[in-house]
C-alpha cells in the first residue's frame, strides 16, 4: 500500500513494502512502520498524520533531477499512446522515472524503460523502488537505440532529439508520443514523423495556476506559462 506522511507544509509518499528507505529532508525510514491511523506521529522534532497515498501525493514526492513530466502532461501522454488498451509500452529518457510511475500506477501496464545516464538510471531506480512499482517497470542502463521496436507499439520518448531513436525500420502499427520544449524541436519531430507515413498532431503545454483570495481569484503574478510540446503521432501499416 502507499503510504503518505503529511502536515500543513510537508506530503511525504512510498510504499510500506519499501523497507528502509532513505527519503530526502527525513532520513532514513522503516517504511512498514505507518499505519494508516488518525494518529500524530513524530519524526524528529516534526508531527505528521498518515493517509492512504493519492497520485498527486506520488507525484509531488518522485525524488527527481532538473525535470519531470507533470501530472496533467502523463495524462495527455497516456491517451495519445492508448496505455490502457496496450499491454505494454516502451520509454526512452526514463529520468527520474517520473513519466513511467504515474503510468505504472494509473494503468498497471508493463513498461520498460531505458536512461543512458547513470546518475539518472539510479534515481529512477530508487523511485520504483519507492513507489512499489518494481514488477511493472524494467529500467536500463543503456542506450535506447538498442531496444528492439518491433516489440512496442506504443512509444514514449524524452529527449530533445527523438528523431534519433526512430531513424530505424518501423513497422505494423506505432503509436509515438515526445515532449519536447521549443517550437523548432516540436515542428522537426512533427515533419520527420509525416516522412515516415504517421498522421501527427501537436499540442502546446500551458500552465496557469490561480490564486483564490478574499477578493476573487485570478491568476498568480508569477508562473511558468509555457511548459512545452506534445508531438505525438499514429501510423499504421508502417513499412519503413
Amino acid at each position: 500500500m502507499l503510504v503518505t506522511l503529511y502536515n500543513d507544509g510537508e506530503i511525504y509518499s512510498f510504499s510500506d513494502r519499501a523497507g528502509l528507505l532513505y527519503i530526502r529532508d527525513l532520513g532514513n525510514l522503516d517504511t512498514s512502520k505507518f499505519p494508516i491511523s488518525s494518529e500524530e506521529i513524530e519524526i524528529g522534532s516534526r508531527r505528521f498524520r498518515t493517509r492512504r497515498s493519492t497520485l498527486n501525493d506520488v507525484s509531488s514526492s518522485i525524488e527527481r533531477g532538473p525535470q519531470i513530466v507533470l501530472p496533467k502532461d502523463a495524462i495527455s501522454i497516456s491517451y495519445d499512446l492508448d496505455l490502457p488498451f496496450v499491454p505494454r509500452m516502451l520509454e526512452i529518457g526514463g529520468g527520474a522515472g517520473g513519466f513511467s510511475i504515474l503510468a505504472a500506477l494509473m494503468y498497471k501496464i508493463k513498461i520498460v524503460s531505458y536512461e543512458l545516464d547513470e546518475d539518472y538510471f539510479q534515481l529512477m531506480k530508487r523511485n520504483i523502488k519507492r513507489f512499489d512499482v518494481e514488477g511493472l517497470i524494467e529500467a536500463n542502463n543503456k542506450d535506447g537505440r538498442e531496444a528492439n521496436f518491433d516489440e512496442y507499439e506504443s512509444i514514449f520518448i524524452d529527449n530533445p532529439e527523438p528523431w534519433n531513436f526512430l531513424d530505424v525500420k518501423l513497422t505494423g502499427t506505432k503509436k509515438i508520443a515526445s515532449t519536447l520544449p521549443t517550437y523548432s524541436q516540436a515542428e522537426r519531430f512533427s515533419r520527420f514523423l509525416i516522412n515516415k507515413g504517421f498522421l501527427v498532431s501537436v499540442h502546446e503545454l500551458i500552465d496557469v495556476p490561480i490564486k483564490l483570495s478574499a477578493m476573487g481569484m485570478r491568476p498568480e503574478t508569477s508562473f511558468l506559462y509555457h511548459t512545452g510540446f506534445i508531438v505525438s503521432g499514429v501510423g499504421v501499416n508502417l513499412n519503413g
